[in-house]
């Protein structure tokens, strides 16, 4: 192939992707059968909203289908991506809604929350393991004295503060009233996705049991401390009758023995 097919070839290519993305202002390459190119041009835009489909279902439904279908569109003609795999999708179509999105006239304030509670549920669905010693774990639920002194084994999870109740909309309850709204949303041994309303004060928790290899004693006492307050009994019981349910709703994996933790 001459440099001069190479450069026609490389700008029917560019005619074609930016004909593809947005149609309705982007003309086809003459060149093209325009019965097969309708037939593509369906099949590329319905693969792409598929994903947002079914990632953003409840969006969709509060949507309806004209204004969820052109803010697909929307997001496919005008948004630059960042990542070639179809699993990134919902991800590049959550960072369009925080970045490009123009709202319209009836959307609803809670939108890109709702959207970034959907997308939490599959990215914790798809999220791989962390490399934690889990073949040597004591299997739950574990004691509160158990989690006390040894180090808890999360399953995969993340937390978030809304600023909706994000988990209760649905087509019937489409107009909540704002409210800070604080969720863990985790995977339980067999693969279902679950999720927990809790408060800020245990979202810090959770973060500080990713990010260190604490026990739950020390974990409790060291965000009592951050907050001011005095590490009592009664302060720490309650803090670890939270790992204790934790442990109970699956959140929690196990425990790690001491000498394990310390390798």
């Amino acid at each position: 192939m001459s440099a001069s097919d190479t450069a026609n070839h490389l700008e029917l290519q560019t005619q074609l992707a930016a004909h593809l993305r947005n149609p309705d202002v982007m003309p086809a390459p003459a060149a093209l059968n325009e019965q097969r190119l309708a037939v593509y041009r369906e099949l590329f835009f319905n693969n792409v909203k598929g994903f947002l489909d079914t990632t953003f279902p409840v969006c969709a439904e509060i949507l309806g289908e004209a204004r969820w279908r052109e803010l697909s569109r929307d997001f496919l003609a005008h948004y630059r991506a960042q990542s070639p795999y179809f699993l990134e999708i919902p991800r590049e179509f959550l960072t369009f809604l925080e970045t490009q999105y123009q709202p319209g006239h009836d959307d609803p304030l809670y939108l890109y929350d709702l959207a970034h509670y959907e997308w939490l549920e599959l990215a914790v669905d798809i999220a791989e393991e962390d490399a934690q010693p889990r073949q040597n774990a004591v299997q739950t639920p574990a004691s509160e004295n158990d989690l006390a002194v040894v180090m808890p084994l999360l399953n995969i999870a993340e937390g978030f503060l809304y600023q909706y109740p994000v988990h209760e909309i649905s087509l019937q309850n489409k107009q909540p009233e704002p409210k800070p709204t604080a969720l863990i949303v985790y995977r339980t041994q067999d693969d279902v996705v679950r999720f927990i309303e809790t408060n800020p004060f245990t979202l810090q928790l959770l973060a500080l049991l990713k990010e260190q290899r604490l026990n739950g004693h020390d974990a409790v006492c060291h965000l009592l401390q951050q907050a001011g307050i005095e590490c009592t009994a009664a302060a720490l019981n309650g803090g670890m009758a939270i790992l204790a349910q934790w442990s109970e709703q699956g959140l929690i994996a196990g425990v790690i023995p001491q000498a394990e933790k310390q390798n």
